[in-house]
């Protein structure tokens, strides 16, 4: 039975307290990460705000659902103390990979962005089957290429401060974690990748974002994904 995805402007803090208990099958988001650039501006959730989310995190996913975050580089180990605090299982370690320099002048330059894969028993929800064919029939190490899949209307990152997934990328880890017909929430919905990505794989969908200027991008950008959907269009 169709529903329409639920997008709501607000601080997903607060929010949270309004979904039902153990009700979501994925848990698909990708917070603001522990850096500050020219065109990333957003701040890092506190210490205090991770563990209100994992918090949430844990209520709203039903047995046997899944979580997958993504991370920047110190943010990776300070999520994972808030989630192996509230018993989440980590299962593994998702390495998107992209070119990158070899060192700026006083470190090394990041060449991937990580993403974690957490439940909360050993009943979570998990399709079986080719995972990334065109990943895993390569001859290189196996991350997962940082533009996987086709990227319809992506927010232009130097005008909208956001650093959007590739769809084709989220798409696929929808399928994975969450079954057909099934419920996925992105308390950061940013661009609305995860709901367009929802929409296309028939899940149902709540997304979150606290800034009204990407909140009604996301909102354009999901409804025209509805409509294609209605028009029998295709994605490309």
């Amino acid at each position: 039975m169709y529903e329409k995805p639920k997008l709501v402007w607000g601080d997903a803090k607060e929010l949270l307290l309004t979904v039902p208990d153990a009700s979501q099958d994925l848990v698909l988001t990708d917070p603001p990460y522990d850096m500050l650039t020219p065109n990333i501006k957003t701040p890092p959730l506190t210490h205090a705000t991770k563990e209100i989310m994992v918090r949430h995190f844990k209520r709203i996913l039903k047995p046997t659902g899944n979580i997958l975050i993504f991370v920047g580089l110190k943010d990776k180990f300070r999520w994972d103390v808030k989630f192996k605090q509230y018993n989440f299982i980590l299962k593994s370690e998702i390495i998107m990979t992209y070119p990158g320099g070899m060192k700026s002048p006083k470190h090394f330059l990041p060449a991937h962005e990580s993403a974690l894969h957490y439940v909360l028993s050993k009943k979570y929800y998990f399709e079986g089957g080719e995972l990334f064919e065109d990943v895993y029939k390569t001859q290189r190490p196996r991350g997962i290429t940082r533009n996987y899949g086709y990227d319809y209307k992506t927010a232009p990152i130097e005008k909208m401060h956001v650093t959007p997934k590739p769809l084709g990328l989220v798409q696929r880890l929808i399928e994975i974690l969450c079954p057909e017909g099934g419920r996925v929430i992105d308390p950061f919905m940013g661009s609305g990748t995860t709901g367009e990505a929802c929409v296309i794989t028939g899940r149902k969908f709540i997304g979150f974002e606290i800034k009204k200027d990407i909140f009604d991008f996301a909102v354009k950008r999901i409804e025209d994904a509805i409509e294609r959907t209605r028009e029998g269009k295709r994605w490309w």
